[in-house]
């Protein structure tokens, strides 16, 4: 198997799913450019994060025949570290209900999900209040000592 630049997979890709952490990296990672790219019979998922999709580009896409469908679980609205993020989502994509599925994050609605998710949030606080960075922080924010007495 060979690796292919990130274009060349949006050009021959009949799907393409995000699983990627939102950063300033993957914020909209998918706008109008990687949309042109992509085959106007080509269907893309973002079960991921929000805003790592420009809702009203795919919209477009959607409403020009540029792209067959669309899947979220997930959306721009929800991204509260991003101050510009819509208020709701797009009214466009909305009416586009016919190339559209959205689902109310039913991503990590399993038992087992939740529960690692919840021992991941119980870890990071104790290794914050160790004065540690918890695994898998993506800010810069780091107390220069431990939080907790000792």
């Amino acid at each position: 198997m060979t690796a292919l630049p990130r274009d060349e997979v949006l050009k021959r890709s009949d799907f393409v799913c995000l699983a990627s952490p939102l950063t300033e990296q993957t914020f909209h990672q998918i706008s109008r450019r990687e949309l042109s790219l992509m085959k106007p019979t080509a269907y893309l998922v973002n079960p991921s994060r929000g805003s790592e999709v420009d809702e009203q580009a795919v919209a477009e896409a959607l409403a020009s025949g540029r792209l067959a469908g669309y899947a979220a679980d997930v959306y721009e609205m929800e991204d509260l570290r991003f101050p510009q993020r819509p208020a709701y989502i797009d009214q466009d994509l909305i009416r586009l209900s016919d190339r559209t599925i959205f689902t109310p994050h039913l991503g990590t609605a399993i038992p087992e999900v939740r529960r690692e998710i919840m021992k991941t949030q119980a870890l990071n606080v104790l290794q914050a209040l160790r004065g540690e960075k918890p695994a898998g922080a993506i800010n810069r924010v780091h107390p220069p000592r431990p939080l907790a007495a000792e």
